[in-house]
């Protein structure tokens, strides 16, 4: 019996030593983790702001000097810093390295911008260019085209004198009607031969313009062989002597392009003959020949 008591009692006790030792290791780990968690934090003090207050030295508000606004006094406080800085080794392999790209890469932008700049002005310029020419282009098309208007206009008041009747002013005096459809010129036959009698055909008017000069009998008449009515209008030059040197059909008022006929009209009017005169010059004028189916 006594032995049974002993052994409990020691059983009891290492009981005790183990939950002894269990909750020293606890209450240890406890401290260990209040410590870490707030004996091992640093407190940083916050620098108190505040502003600059300029009192002056009287009610106005003066003072012997102004201070600098509080940015500025920030700012030189870091550039101070800055400046504190220890400056890097320039002879460094690696930093002249970094520093010799930026330099080429900042070349090759500005050689870059600048030729997108001259691009950008031959643009431009070839734009103006082309702008330039379509106006210049506008006007001489208005111009030629004023130019055939007043060209049409005197041709036409040209050909209306010449044919508005017999004995005006460069018509032929001599000249003389046949057939019945009035006017001058003569009603033939269908090859246009003046001579060809009256009958139903063809007829060709006659007028002349030389400053000064009078014809010598008629106006020669050319072969009427198509059937084709129009004016043509043939450039003669005329010596002292009356003759004429040339002649050339298409002049303006011409409305017929039959090369036949304006053939037929350039040997007619060679044949032509005007009075002589005391110059020496050549003088230009023009035979007119008006063509009329009936």
């Amino acid at each position: 019996m006594l032995q049974d008591l002993q052994k409990m009692s020691k059983k009891n006790d290492n009981s005790s030593k183990v939950a002894g030792v269990i909750g020293t290791i606890l209450v240890h780990l406890l401290l260990l983790l209040a410590i870490y968690f707030y004996g091992l934090r640093t407190v940083i003090p916050v620098e108190e702001e505040g502003l600059t207050v300029d009192y002056g030295s009287a009610d106005t508000g003066e003072g012997l000097f102004e201070p600098a606004p509080l940015s500025e006094i920030e700012q030189d406080l870091d550039q101070q810093a800055a400046d504190a800085v220890s400056v890097p080794d320039i002879n460094a392999p690696s930093e002249q390295k970094v520093v010799a790209q930026e330099i080429e890469e900042s070349l090759e932008v500005k050689q870059q911008r600048e030729e997108a700049r001259k691009k950008e002005q031959e643009r431009l310029a070839e734009i103006k260019r082309q702008k330039e020419e379509e106006q210049k282009r506008k006007e001489e098309e208005a111009r030629k085209q004023k130019e055939l208007a007043e060209r049409a206009q005197k041709a036409a008041s040209t050909t209306k004198n010449a044919f508005s009747g017999a004995g005006g002013k460069g018509t032929d005096a001599n000249a003389k009607s046949q057939g019945t459809t009035g006017g001058t010129g003569n009603q033939g036959s269908v090859t246009g031969f003046p001579g060809g009698g009256n009958s139903d055909g063809a007829g060709i008017g006659a007028n002349y313009s030389l400053a000064g000069r009078k014809i010598v009998g008629a106006v020669p008449k050319p072969a009427y062989n198509k059937n084709e009515t129009g004016i043509i209008v043939v450039t003669i030059e005329v010596d002292a002597s009356g003759k004429v040197l040339s002649a050339r059909a298409g002049a303006t008022g011409t409305t017929i392009g039959d090369a036949t006929l304006r053939r037929e009209a350039e040997l007619a009017a060679k044949k032509a003959k005007f009075n002589a005169n005391d110059g020496s010059q050549i003088q230009t004028g023009t035979i007119t020949y008006k063509y009329v189916l009936n």
